[in-house]
């Protein structure tokens, strides 16, 4: 438990340096640190990410930096997303929502790690209203708040740099998984979270994010992408290689 207590101060670190990656350390947190079942802590994960993404935003200069008419259009499609996605949820085998969270970590981690100042660009809005359903459907089905979908789709197709992006990838990474939580509870009120344990963990990552915004600063953009994308790798393979052992 002490462990588990003490990776959550990682978490906000990596929203507080990265303006994400907590979505993704809160689940293996829960499960593997925390010895949670799957779907428990896919809601427990919900619970923590939307705390902490939000502390992270309200206390940083960040939230200076939102673009709001591509977190505007994010976070409407995302609302539709999440909804799908909880329903999905409910039918879906644990061992799948670890494994489709897992392969598209890897898929973010290549997209951050090869990017390039000159690939930003402006896409169309029906673009935009797609990642947005994806990102929030993919927040209620694997219980990640989408940072690591959201940096890539700002940066790539919104035409934000990094820091423009990971602002907005804040707000966008609380509205889903805020809506994703409401979601999930919605159609399983019969949830029993450990709220104590939650809450602990929600207060150290706030603790970690605060102190981690203050590094951010110093670091260049490329640093700081492929920091992220190297974290993604470390954990999707962790999972990956956790999971297949099960079945085997």
């Amino acid at each position: 438990m002490q462990l588990a207590l003490f990776a959550a101060a990682g978490i906000g670190l990596s929203l507080g340096i990265l303006g994400s990656g907590g979505s993704v350390l809160a689940l293996p947190l829960l499960v593997y640190l925390a010895g949670q079942d799957v779907k428990q802590a896919i809601v427990g994960s919900l619970f923590i990410v939307a705390l902490i993404s939000l502390a992270t935003l309200l206390f940083s200069p960040a939230k200076h930096q939102i673009n709001w008419r591509a977190a505007f259009q994010l976070a409407v499609s995302g609302a539709l997303g999440s909804y799908l996605g909880a329903y999905a949820a409910q039918f879906a085998p644990p061992l799948l929502q670890l494994i489709i969270f897992a392969t598209l970590m890897l898929v973010a981690a290549r997209a951050m790690w090869r990017h390039k100042e000159t690939e930003t660009h402006q896409a169309g809005p029906y673009i935009t209203v797609v990642a947005g359903v994806l990102a929030g459907a993919l927040t209620s089905f694997t219980g990640a708040g989408g940072g690591f979908m959201l940096l890539p789709i700002l940066v790539r197709f919104a035409g934000l740099d990094f820091f423009h992006a990971r602002a907005t990838s804040l707000l966008l990474i609380f509205s889903n998984a805020a809506l994703a939580l409401m979601a999930n509870l919605s159609m399983q009120a019969s949830w029993q979270l450990d709220w104590p344990l939650l809450l602990a963990i929600s207060s150290l990552g706030i603790a970690g994010s605060l102190s981690g915004r203050y590094w951010s600063a110093n670091w260049p953009q490329q640093r700081l992408r492929r920091v992220f994308a190297l974290l993604l790798m470390i954990i999707a393979l962790f999972i990956v290689g956790h999971s297949l052992l099960e079945v085997i």
